[in-house]
């Protein structure tokens, strides 16, 4: 081989070590996706355990969720949503009930407010109603569900009722009748707040219906519209001035729990058939039951008046019968009267018994002589009572129907509120529509028992009225003189009827015309 040929040879060998060390070298180089080493070094002599490569995992596509469809036929708030999805739906509601969420103009007369539904923190409950009609069966229904706060919108309404509102003045009118007055009232009109409340909430769930509510003034009522009770004891004292005898009346209001207007109160006038409330009740204390006959006797004394059917429970009330047995009872009932504190209020001689007394030759209780303050009336000795404590005898049967007051804490053994309230239902049925409940528009529930002799008559009881619950007694007399007639019962009515007519108004006044 010539030198030549050698070199080349040589050349070629030397190209193949410098390509085989290149090769190795790039061997040995890190990956760039090859873990670390770790920087401890090996134990000797130790087999080094190659560290796995992690293994990639692969995430899945996401999987789109169908939205189930509601039931066909299904409404919400009047809007068909039947077959939507619920997120079709709800765009749906969201766009046919957006003109709930409009403001709302209240108008009174030429005054007006806009309220805005954040004023009252309006809000159409569109999930609420989603999730119902999720749940409903096909046709089904599900009611509009809005909600607000009725203390704002009350509270707007009672700003707007200040400014709006007309204050009343009061006068009193008279007519042709017998000392005939009546309580008259100009202005006094206001918003009726619970009314109009609920004429705005029909409106804030009409979808379809103008944003524009118009509220009328009406007259109002209850103890802010009453004349000063000053006025009405006035008028009593011009009534009772011009009466040729004495005039005894008793007011007391009931809601209020006070006394509103009295003339002659204490005096003593005869109780006659007024009496029969007092006699109904001693029944009640000392009878646990009544038996046909004794109710048909309650009945008879309270709606007819019949005086024999009040000695007959007098005579029940301490297990008996007869005459005899009734004076004991009408003792007995007198006794407890006095005890509850109604010592002017008592009967000693039955109805219609003073033949029987004198003719068995029977020894009696009376009373003083005159009894009660001036003025003075022949009220006698065995039968009588004050307007005041017949009064407040109804006032404390009322107290007793309603579960409080002095009868419930001395008989509750015999009393309860559910037999006081029948006591009052009784007197409710009293036929007496001449005196009393003739000053008082029909309709009006009135419990009361009148009575009625020669030179007096009277009528007390309960008006529930729409003004306020009261009570009142009436007592009216006038003294017959030697050989003169007793005074037309007409006259007396009316008498009665008029001043009942007075208070009836002072309650609820009357409209100017």
């Amino acid at each position: 081989m010539d030198h030549g040929v050698r070199a080349h040879a040589t050349l070629l060998r030397l190209l193949c070590l410098i390509s085989l060390a290149l090769l190795v070298a790039c061997s040995t180089l890190p990956s760039a996706t090859t873990a670390p080493k770790s920087e401890a070094s090996p134990t000797i002599g130790a087999t080094a355990t190659p560290v796995p490569s992690p293994v990639p995992t692969s995430t899945p596509a996401p999987t789109a969720t169908l939205e189930p469809r509601l039931a066909e036929g299904v409404y919400v708030a009047g809007i068909e949503v039947g077959g939507l999805t619920p997120s079709e739906a709800r765009q749906e509601l969201t766009t046919r009930l957006a003109p709930l969420l409009r403001p709302l103009d209240i108008r009174v007369g030429d005054r007006d407010i806009l309220v805005q539904p954040e004023d009252i923190d309006l809000r159409v409950e569109i999930d609420a109603m989603i999730n119902a009609a999720r749940d409903a069966a096909s046709g089904e229904r599900i009611p509009l569900q809005i909600d607000y706060d009725e203390d704002r919108l009350r509270a707007a309404l009672t700003a707007l009722n200040e400014e709006v509102s007309i204050p009343a003045q009061f006068s009193v009118i008279t007519d042709t009748k017998t000392i005939s007055r009546s309580f008259v009232m100009t202005g006094g009109l206001s918003i009726d707040i619970d009314a109009a409340m609920q004429q705005i909430n029909d409106r804030l769930r009409s979808v379809g219906a103008p944003r524009r509510v118009t509220l009328t003034l009406v007259p109002q009522r209850g103890p802010a519209v009453r004349p000063d009770p000053q006025m009405l004891q006035e008028h009593l004292e011009i009534m009772a001035d011009s009466w040729r005898g004495v005039i005894g009346v008793y007011v007391y209001d009931l809601t209020n729990d006070e006394v509103v207007a009295a003339v002659n109160p204490d005096t003593a006038f005869a109780a006659a058939s007024t009496i029969k409330m007092p006699i109904m009740l001693n029944a009640y204390i000392n009878l646990p039951e009544f038996t046909e006959k004794q109710k048909t006797a309650l009945r008879r004394m309270i709606v007819d008046s019949d005086n024999l059917a009040a000695n007959a429970l007098l005579a029940a009330s301490i297990g008996g019968v007869g005459t005899e047995d009734a004076i004991v009872g009408a003792e007995r009932m007198s006794k407890m009267l006095a005890d509850l504190g109604f010592p002017e209020t008592f009967q000693y001689v039955p109805f219609e018994a003073q033949d029987y007394i004198r003719l068995m030759k029977l020894k009696v209780k009376a009373g003083p002589a005159r009894g009660g303050k001036p003025p003075y009336t022949d009220a006698g000795r065995y039968l009588r009572t004050t307007p005041r404590e017949m009064a407040m005898l109804y006032v404390e049967l009322d107290r007793c129907a309603r579960g409080d007051g002095l009868l419930l804490e001395r008989f509750s053994d015999m009393l309860t509120p559910e037999r006081c309230q029948e006591m009052l239902d009784n007197l409710a049925e009293n036929g007496d529509e001449r005196r009393m409940v003739a000053g008082i528009p029909e309709g009006v529930r009135v419990e009361h028992k009148s009575g009625w002799i020669a030179d007096m008559q009277a009528d007390v009881g309960i008006v529930r009225s729409p003004g306020g619950d009261y009570v009142v007694a009436i007592y009216v007399y006038r003294p017959i003189a030697s050989g003169d007639a007793p005074v037309p019962d007409r006259i007396m009515m009316s008498t009665i009827a008029a001043f009942s007519r007075l208070v009836y108004t002072y309650f609820n006044p009357l409209a100017a015309s």
